[in-house]
């Protein structure tokens, strides 16, 4: 069976905010340099042209806000939020999104250490994802499942401070 999806982006959601003790860590918003990075890296990926049809993100409000902000360059991606993908390991993020994605590029939106560890899983190295970096990924063989380990090259790490 040859699958549609060629290439992912994976992304740790940006800088969240402690600014509000009383909130849980589901609940915290971005902070500024959260909110800029989000844009930095909805631009860079414009100018790339690694635009995803699909999003899987958590539903958390660090998550949310970070599309929030990408979304309002980057337009017409089918989004789903789940809780599912809240402070998931590798083997519930792959869980949760079908074997056979029907769409050429979709983008996880996730957190650490999750997000570093999937990229381990899906190129077979293991690389720092600090707040908003972004990994863009082809798969090698489209004639195997996306979700076999090593079927990924990793093209480009996005790190919003060297944006």
């Amino acid at each position: 069976m040859k699958y549609i999806l060629s290439k992912l982006i994976l992304m740790r959601h940006a800088k969240s905010s402690w600014k509000y003790p009383d909130l849980s860590d589901h609940e915290r918003p971005l902070n500024k340099r959260g909110r800029k990075a989000s844009v930095k890296i909805a631009k860079e990926l414009i100018r790339l042209d690694w635009i995803p049809d699909k999003l899987y993100s958590s539903d958390s409000a660090r998550t949310k806000e970070t599309w929030k902000r990408m979304a309002k360059h980057i337009q017409q991606v089918d989004v789903e939020y789940s809780r599912k993908f809240y402070h998931s390991k590798p083997k519930k993020i792959m869980k949760n999104i079908p074997d056979d994605v029907m769409h050429e590029t979709i983008m996880i939106l996730s957190h650490n250490p999750g997000c570093a560890d999937f990229l381990e899983h899906l190129c077979g190295e293991w690389h720092r994802m600090p707040t908003a970096a972004t990994a863009l990924l082809t798969i090698k063989d489209q004639n195997t499942s996306w979700k076999e380990g090593g079927n990924w090259v990793l093209e480009e790490l996005l790190l919003p401070r060297e944006l």
